[in-house]
């Protein structure tokens, strides 16, 4: 190979590597494992966050959580999550997390009521964006909840 096509085959190599970087372009983050992240809570007691996933620990905050009673008399919860990647006033469809979402409802015997009842729904969080998932239990005798989040697949 000559000198010169040498220069210019570096040359070329150079501008492409810059422009990556000038452009901004991003490095996604894989996540395919099968860990994700739960949130548990029982009635009067304070909610256990536990990450099973890295993706999830680095990148999605549980700001806060709340179950209590409602006026029927059924347990309802609502949990806070914020997306850590990206900020909310530049929204930008690259830094969007999705996950898919279930809740599961105990009795006080710890049995878990209707298993079947409750499907896994998706979300997408935008960059630096909150979103709060609610739910009430099926029934009064719910006592504690999990909240289990999963990767897209």
């Amino acid at each position: 190979m000559k000198t010169c096509e040498v220069k210019n085959l570096l040359f070329v190599t150079a501008a492409c590597m810059a422009a990556f970087v000038v452009c901004g372009c991003r490095v996604t983050r894989v996540c395919n494992s099968d860990g994700g992240m739960e949130i548990s809570q029982a009635e009067g007691a304070s909610p256990r966050i536990r990450s099973l996933d890295i993706c999830f620990k680095d990148g999605l905050s549980v700001e806060s959580t709340q179950l209590n009673r409602n006026s029927l008399g059924f347990l309802a919860v609502s949990v806070s999550l914020r997306n850590l990647h990206g900020d909310p006033e530049d929204y930008n469809r690259e830094d969007a997390f999705s996950f898919e979402h279930k809740f599961s409802w105990f009795d006080n015997s710890g049995m878990e009521i209707m298993p079947d009842s409750y499907t896994w729904i998706r979300k997408d969080i935008g960059g630096g964006a909150m979103e709060k998932l609610s739910m009430t239990a099926p029934t009064k005798e719910a006592t504690s909840m999990i909240l289990r989040l999963r990767h897209v697949r």
